[in-house]
């Protein structure tokens, strides 16, 4: 369970923007695993935006050391907890996230941080309900999980669709980032810095977001609690679904509207949706009139290869890359 660089940036970003830490919960006790042109980058930040000459921050800094004086000294913690199974690596807080917390831990964080354990917990929607629990209202959740490439790393991996619909109103929280960045290896704190990857909700495009990557990809969550409510009283439904039940709740009768569309079609369908007429749009909707109307096997080889460019980082209706 460790923070590398990206999410360092993350939360450092999210302080500017005004997150308060000063009492903070983390799940598991945190390394922290920075290359030298990551703490060179992150001294800068520093210099930068919390200018105090007393401090010289991660100077005597050791890969894969503990993240308490970072917290402290970059975001500003004043009140560090530590959760976890077992007190072995010095939690001050022993729970078994599978079971609900105790009331007392209710509302009680400015702040949790949880990276690298939700995937190892089998009663998920426990654990993450419990995370939601033990955030004061006007507090901030933050969340790095696997997203792609590391099956068996733990007993899941995440799509950023669960987290949007996790993160709703209707469960007291409002989504204010869902990113991904890929990693070179299997163990993802090797990797020095990479391009990150801000997603869009499925919702909004009103279709499946997936992924195929030919790396480890993790994924970022920062959420604010913006009303004290029970999570998941009404459990999450995958949006394309919902979207497919509501057209045919509106009209049964219509021949044109199908219990489910096939991911052919999808892919198609969002294709379509771009908005922009640019030359390269055009070109694509010419692809996509000539693969319609090829025969079957040609087509679904051709389908195959658009798929494939479809789920990449490389679609901008899905990912945009961000500077961090």
């Amino acid at each position: 369970m460790a923070l590398t660089y990206q999410d360092a940036k993350l939360l450092i970003e999210a302080r500017l923007h005004g997150v308060d830490f000063e009492e903070t919960l983390t799940i598991a006790h945190l390394a922290l695993f920075l290359h030298p042109g990551e703490i060179r980058n992150l001294q800068k930040t520093y210099r930068s935006q919390f200018p105090d000459s007393t401090i010289h921050p991660l100077e005597n800094y050791k890969f894969g050391e503990t993240s308490d004086d970072f917290l402290r000294v970059f975001l500003g913690v004043s009140v560090l907890s530590i959760m976890d199974y077992s007190p072995y690596e010095g939690a001050n807080i022993v729970h078994d996230l599978n079971q609900p917390v105790p009331e007392n831990l209710h509302s009680r964080f400015d702040a949790v941080i949880e990276a690298g354990s939700l995937e190892h917990i089998f009663n998920f929607p426990a654990a993450i309900a419990n995370l939601m629990k033990m955030v004061k209202v006007g507090g901030s959740i933050f969340i790095a999980v696997p997203a792609n490439n590391l099956c068996g790393h733990g007993f899941y991996q995440f799509s950023p669709e669960i987290m949007f619909r996790i993160f709703t109103q209707e469960n007291g929280f409002e989504v204010k980032e869902v990113a991904l960045y890929e990693d070179l290896y299997p163990s993802t704190h090797m990797t020095s810095s990479q391009s990150v990857y801000k997603v869009t909700d499925p919702e909004k495009v009103r279709i499946r977001v997936g992924l195929i990557s030919k790396r480890p990809v993790t994924m970022m969550v920062e959420a604010k609690r913006i009303e004290e409510i029970d999570p998941f009283i009404n459990p999450p439904m995958q949006s394309d679904y919902v979207e497919l039940w509501e057209k045919d709740k509106a009209n049964r009768s219509s021949t044109s509207n199908k219990s489910d569309s096939s991911g052919e079609d999808q892919v198609l369908e969002s294709e379509d949706r771009a908005k922009h007429n640019s030359p390269i749009q055009v070109v694509k909707k010419m692809i996509l009139w000539l693969i319609k109307r090829l025969p079957g096997p040609i087509r679904a080889k051709a389908y195959g290869y658009l798929e494939i460019r479809h789920f990449s980082l490389s679609n901008t209706l899905f990912y945009k890359k961000i500077d961090r």
